[in-house]
């Protein structure tokens, strides 16, 4: 049996077909801190949850990549239940004491 050799395009051909379409975010401060604008965890408290991605809009508020990345969320279906663009995600549970004492 006679194996034909497929011909691979290489890694950086690879790497811009993968890439292709994303936001340049280059610059972002969210960068090397996923912690904080990642998804809440299958056991994470959500009062946990809620300090991490407050700390993550406080982030994004000062970030210079922000128009970029609002820009680019815009284009998203589902961002799931990260912080995106200085945007956090509705959680259910309780209310925060702040948001509580407010209403009334």
């Amino acid at each position: 049996m006679k194996y034909r050799h497929r011909n691979e395009p290489g890694l950086l051909p690879l790497l811009a077909e993968v890439l292709e379409g994303t936001a340049d975010l280059s610059g972002a401060a969210c960068a090397g801190r996923p912690e904080l604008f990642d998804e809440a965890g299958p056991d994470e408290d959500v009062d946990n949850v809620r300090f991490r991605h407050r700390a993550a809009v406080r982030i994004c508020s000062t970030c210079p990549a922000l128009d970029r990345c609002r820009a680019w969320a815009e284009t998203q279906k589902d961002l799931g239940g990260m912080v995106v663009a200085g945007r956090a995600p509705r959680l259910r549970g309780r209310q925060p004491y702040s948001e509580r004492t407010q209403k009334g």
